[in-house]
């Protein structure tokens, strides 16, 4: 019984604790969005925002196979849902699931052979700055629709 009882005692000590965890930084709002490619849903790509301002925080997502993603970001070193409001610059990136060669680099060790990908869509969306994908996060439920095209 007295187990039992100290066994409780612990666990409510955990909780308290727990709930009492300081989240630092700012408050992030859900952003949930839709990638097409050639008017197709675009699965298993990567959605990068990149803050305009340089003291913002980035938020990343992958598409669903319907092409639907939802981000994340990393606040205070909590993953937490969503991106932080204000205005971002939008990178998405496809590769294909196999290399479709190698290539060798020399290191300390030898030579190594990374594997070298290629894009399933044009290269200009892996960039931020030449994507011409821009998105303005705001306070509240914020949806998306990116129409990628060749």
């Amino acid at each position: 019984m007295k187990t039992k009882i100290f066994v409780l005692y612990c666990l409510f000590i955990v909780f308290c604790f727990a709930g009492c965890a300081k989240n630092d930084g700012p408050r992030t709002e859900f952003v949930e969005g839709n990638i097409t490619f050639d008017g197709q849903p675009l699965s298993k790509c990567l959605v990068v925002f990149h803050p305009v301002n340089d003291s913002g925080i980035a938020a990343s997502g992958t598409t669903n196979e319907q092409g639907i993603f939802r981000l994340t970001s990393l606040r205070g070193g909590i993953k937490d849902a969503g991106a932080v409001a204000g205005e971002y610059r939008v990178s998405v990136s496809r590769d294909k699931e196999e290399p479709s060669s190698f290539r060798e680099e020399k290191n300390a060790g030898g030579t190594e052979k990374i594997p070298v990908f290629e894009s399933l869509i044009p290269l200009k969306y892996n960039d931020p700055t030449k994507s011409g994908l821009t998105a303005n996060v705001e306070k509240k439920k914020n949806q998306f629709q990116f129409s990628l095209e060749k």
